[in-house]
């Protein structure tokens, strides 16, 4: 059965682990159509948990993680290269994002290509730089999120 036809079933955990290995092949010529197939599959099935959730009929797997983990968003020694990273923020501002946690905490990002999104987004970054900032072995980490938070806010805002 190929991968796609197994979307609907699968965990939201799942999901986010497929979506980051979707994005990882984006840059291979070879399979990168097969790539953005499975990506647009994922993003339908999450559009159609978050309504299945207004209504009740679908509780998300309740996340040891948030929205930029659960879309292979990382920084630091093991994390993403800048180019992958740059395009996961990209794809949070512009597109559908995994249920991740309760519909409430989802709200909170807003809709794709709101400023509500965007917002949620840098919040998010500057509370990662915040929190890890004292943290000696985080120098490279916190750098990164600095440097996505700048890239971020002269991209989209200006």
């Amino acid at each position: 059965m190929p991968i796609i036809e197994k979307i609907p079933t699968m965990k939201d955990g799942k999901l986010s682990v497929l979506f980051a290995n979707a994005m990882g092949l984006l840059d291979d010529a070879k399979r990168s159509g097969e790539a953005e197939s499975v990506i647009k599959a994922i993003e339908a099935e999450w559009d159609a948990r978050r309504q299945a959730a207004k209504f009740g009929e679908y509780k998300a797997d309740r996340p040891e993680e948030g929205v930029l983990k659960a879309l292979g968003y990382s920084v630091g020694n093991e994390g993403a290269k800048t180019p992958v990273r740059r395009k996961i923020l990209d794809f949070v501002l512009a597109r559908s994002l995994p249920p991740v946690g309760s519909p409430a905490y989802m709200d909170e990002w807003g809709e794709p290509g709101s400023s509500k999104r965007f917002d949620k987004l840098s919040q998010v970054l500057r509370s990662l730089i915040i929190q890890k900032r004292n943290f000696g072995n985080m120098d490279k980490a916190v750098s990164e999120w600095e440097d996505d938070l700048s890239w971020l806010a002269a991209k989209h805002k200006a």
